[in-house]
């Protein structure tokens, strides 16, 4: 799945330094992913499986950071909106 750069994500990247390294993360685990799918790099160490669930819990906080920045609000459940 492709993460969104929209105005608001843009915004966090240039704003928030552990939100542009979560993205730097995303993207460098994201290409690896396709690499090995597309046979041009073989998995060494992490299985592939492996790599999909990162990939997915970086989605998941990056989408938490935006959230945030948006609404003051991450959605975990401890109205951290206060």
């Amino acid at each position: 799945m492709h993460i969104d750069y929209s105005a608001q994500s843009e915004k966090a990247y240039r704003d928030n330094p552990t939100y542009a390294a979560l993205a730097e993360q995303y993207g460098d685990v994201d290409r690896r992913i396709a690499r090995i799918e597309n046979g041009i790099e073989r998995s060494d160490g992490l299985p592939l499986a492996a790599l999909k669930l990162r990939r997915s819990g970086l989605r998941e906080d990056l989408a938490r950071h935006l959230r945030k920045s948006e609404s003051g609000c991450c959605n975990c459940g401890k109205n951290c909106a206060g």
